[in-house]
């Protein structure tokens, strides 16, 4: 099938014709001539990568003139979700703009824009997908919309471990700065394991540009457990986040980069003294299922204890 633009330049004049467009990107012109049934082979397909929570423009949609689409609109077309996405909502609205790829001081024509907002929460899933109906008078055709998550940014996720956390050996320190990337506060979630992967402790310390904040693995991470039972080696999660009210474990968060942490590790004794040696926390990926499970372990260890399973944010700024 001929382009708008070849049917121009070689003098086509017809009835109406629906442009589908995302981006600047042509798509399929369908002649007024052709029948309502839906033609999945000349459907528009396309991937768009979202975040969780943020509206990403999917689709949009203009219903134009055909012999006359850069300076004539005749209205906007209707619009149908044949297939619903599994994971996130659609929304639409009416806007106006220049046609993608009509001459410069081309006339703002109104068009449809369809939007895709995920809100898949803790399931798990990367990827969605829907599929949108555009109907005019005479024609129809179909948007074919494959959704894929967006990657944590890098250098928001600090992993370190604790041990010997018994009595009778030094305490452990866990270190925490802000150097000042945003040039503003950040959140420090803090998340303890113990080495049986259960999560005991969790909690969210404001982090001021430039401050340090010290906490005691023995008084602030580990003396609060959900079980009542005192971890004696584990694992000390930190996700960088921006400030989100309270600095709040349990709640969506927006990782953002760049806290740094250390933790001393206090070594198994040789006679009666314990060898103490000091370590940076390792920088990891933050996988979105990974963050979507530090939240929702923590909102129940936070629920099921009942004032247990909280940790405390020590000292500093």
């Amino acid at each position: 099938m001929k382009s708008v633009e070849n049917q121009q330049r070689n003098g086509f004049e017809g009835p109406l014709a629906l442009k589908l467009w995302s981006k600047g990107a042509f798509c399929v012109v369908v002649a007024a001539s052709l029948s309502l049934s839906v033609n999945t082979a000349r459907a528009q397909t396309k991937t768009i990568t979202v975040s969780p929570g943020v509206k990403t423009i999917a689709v949009t949609t203009w219903y134009t003139n055909k012999a006359s689409s850069c300076t004539t609109s005749l209205g906007l077309p209707s619009h149908t979700i044949t297939i619903p996405p599994l994971y996130g909502v659609l929304s639409f609205a009416t806007s106006t703009g220049i046609v993608p790829g009509c001459p410069a001081g081309s006339p703002a024509l109104p068009n449809i824009v369809t939007s895709y907002t995920w809100t898949g929460g803790t399931s798990g899933a990367t990827s969605d997908f829907f599929r949108v109906v555009y109907t005019a008078p005479g024609l129809s055709d179909v948007a074919n919309v494959t959704v894929e998550l967006a990657g944590l940014p890098p250098d928001v996720f600090k992993v370190n471990y604790y041990s010997n956390n018994v009595v009778g050996a030094p305490d452990g320190t866990l270190r925490i700065d802000n150097p000042g990337l945003t040039y503003g506060n950040l959140c420090a979630m803090v998340y303890v394991f113990d080495q049986d992967q259960q999560m005991s402790e969790c909690c969210g310390c404001v982090e001021t540009h430039n401050g340090l904040r010290t906490l005691s693995v023995r008084r602030d991470l580990t003396s609060n457990p959900l079980t009542g039972v005192v971890s004696k080696n584990g694992v000390i999660k930190i996700v960088s986040t921006a400030v989100n009210g309270a600095c709040d474990p349990t709640s969506s968060f927006s990782p953002t980069a760049n806290l740094r942490a250390w933790v001393t590790h206090v070594g198994n004794p040789v006679g009666s003294a314990y060898p103490i040696t000091e370590t940076e926390s390792s920088d990891s990926t933050l996988g979105t299922t990974e963050s979507s499970n530090l939240q929702a372990q923590c909102a129940f260890v936070q629920i099921l204890g009942s004032g247990q399973g909280r940790c405390s944010c020590g000292t500093g700024d």
